[in-house]
């Protein structure tokens, strides 16, 4: 979120940072526009001094009157106007001094060139010298201009600071104005030649104060962008997305249907989120009171399966009773049909036991407690040649649906009864076996010691494979059959 706010607010960073740029590059350029007239200025004032300087010592050096002539004139113009003229000396071509107007006495310079007005700067007397050369006789005439006279009034109105002004000649530099220590990198260097490129006027401007103000108009925008994305999270994170992650640990905390959803206490003026609570907790309301109506009709349900099952295994015990009632009368062929249906009675029974017993466990009907009390009756109903005939299990621990388990229950029933008439002094023996699929098993009856032909001797086989054939299909398998060595073997489905 403070992410996308900030993408969202950079274009109005970016446009107030280029306008910061381009005022701050504006007052740049009226800075350094101030500072070079200021420096203009000083130049001027430096220039009218320099030519003051040489207008002296020119007027003194040109004129055609004698040394002693020049001298009085200077003395007199001095004596009238002391502030108009710089003090004058004349020497004579010897290096003599002659003369000299007035002021701290002056004294005679190096060699000079013959061929122009000379003027350089003299550190030890802080003051600029001028000097011209009467070619006629080698006339010298010197003017000396104190320094101070160019130094500006302090307290001035520039725009910068004025770190330094100095003049440079050369490698000589006098400093006219120097105030506090510099660096080279806040400072802003101008620089104006004097004297027809003789002397430069150097100003140094200071920048310290003016960089902070541009640094600061420069980041102003971005602190400000910056302060606007986390101002806009901050309140995005405190009105919308902490009342939402309210929300949604009150629905991680919902124990669905079967406890009533607890709204959480919201404090943020953000209608949307209270209506979209007060939504959840509405159809959260719904959802339980409909949970609490399916659990009551499962319950109902449960109770009536229960009723149908055990009125299912009474019935089946009834007609059970009724038929042994029935046979107790019969004889010969008719009491032994009256065993067979017994028997294929109690298998159904059987499965209606088990399959009762395990509904509320949900796994199924087992195969070894099925064929366990299959293989128990069908040793107490055995025919009278068959009695104790021994019945042997050897069963993984599998489960059934009901669908399987009643065609296991009439298939072994079927079989075990066959193999009872065919080889009443054998024993039987129940398999299960595991295969290669995890949803498959081969349920195998066998019988030992059977005489050869037996079964193909037993006047029922046709019906028996007819029934046979008809539980085969129920289970979509074939099955198969060894009449000579008493097996047969099929696959079925079991719970994986």
């Amino acid at each position: 979120m403070l992410l996308i706010l900030s993408a969202a607010m950079l274009p109005l960073g970016l446009i107030a940072l280029l306008t910061s740029l381009d005022m701050a590059r504006s007052a740049s350029a009226e800075r350094r526009t101030a500072a070079e007239a200021a420096t203009a200025m000083h130049a001027a004032t430096a220039q009218a001094v320099i030519d003051q300087g040489l207008y002296a010592v020119r007027a003194a050096a040109t004129s055609q009157r004698s040394p002693e002539y020049i001298c009085a004139e200077l003395v007199r113009q001095a004596r009238l106007n002391p502030g108009e003229r710089p003090p004058v000396a004349i020497f004579d071509g010897s290096g003599r001094k002659i003369c000299q107007s007035r002021g701290d006495p002056i004294d005679s310079s190096a060699e000079l060139d013959r061929r122009a007005d000379q003027v350089w700067l003299d550190d030890s007397r802080r003051s600029i010298r001028f000097a011209s050369i009467r070619p006629a006789d080698g006339m010298r005439v010197e003017a000396d201009i104190s320094a101070a006279a160019i130094r500006p009034a302090p307290g001035g109105d520039e725009v910068l600071p004025l770190a330094k002004l100095a003049l440079r000649q050369g490698l000589e530099e006098m400093t006219l104005v120097e105030q506090g220590g510099q660096d080279d990198r806040d400072v802003l260097r101008l620089s104006h030649s004097l004297a027809e490129g003789r002397i430069i006027l150097i100003a140094d401007y200071r920048l310290a104060p003016a960089r902070a103000r541009t640094a600061l108009l420069i980041m102003l925008p971005i602190l400000m962008w910056a302060a606007a994305a986390w101002t806009g999270w901050f309140i995005v994170n405190r009105l919308l997305l902490f009342p939402l992650a309210q929300l949604k640990q009150a629905i991680d905390s919902w124990q669905g249907g079967h406890t009533p959803f607890r709204l959480p206490r919201f404090n943020t003026p953000s209608h949307e989120i209270r209506d979209l609570a007060d939504s959840f907790a509405g159809a959260a309301a719904r959802i339980h009171k409909h949970d609490s109506e399916l659990e009551e009709g499962l319950a109902r349900q449960t109770k009536l399966t229960r009723e149908v099952h055990h009125r299912v295994k009474n019935n089946l015990q009834v007609v059970s009773s009724l038929i042994n009632l029935h046979a107790r009368g019969a004889e010969g062929a008719v009491a032994d049909a009256y065993a067979a249906i017994q028997r294929r009675v109690d298998a159904l029974a059987v499965v209606h036991r088990n399959h009762y017993a395990e509904l509320e466990e949900h796994r199924g009907v087992s195969i070894r407690a099925l064929a366990g009390e299959l293989a128990t009756s069908l040793r107490a109903s055995a025919p009278a040649g068959a009695t104790g005939m021994p019945i042997a299990l050897n069963l993984i621990d599998a489960y059934v649906t009901q669908d399987v388990a009643v065609p296991i229950s009439f298939l072994v029933t079927e079989v075990v009864e066959l193999l009872m008439h065919c080889n009443p002094r054998g024993s039987v023996l129940i398999s299960l076996e595991a295969t290669e699929e995890a949803d498959r098993a081969n349920l195998r009856i066998e019988t030992v010691g059977m005489a050869d032909s037996a079964i193909d001797a037993y006047p029922g086989l046709a019906r028996f494979d007819r029934v046979v054939t008809g539980i085969a299909r129920q289970f979509r398998s074939p099955l198969s059959q060894d009449l000579e060595a008493g097996r047969f073997e099929i696959r079925i489905s079991i719970i994986a």
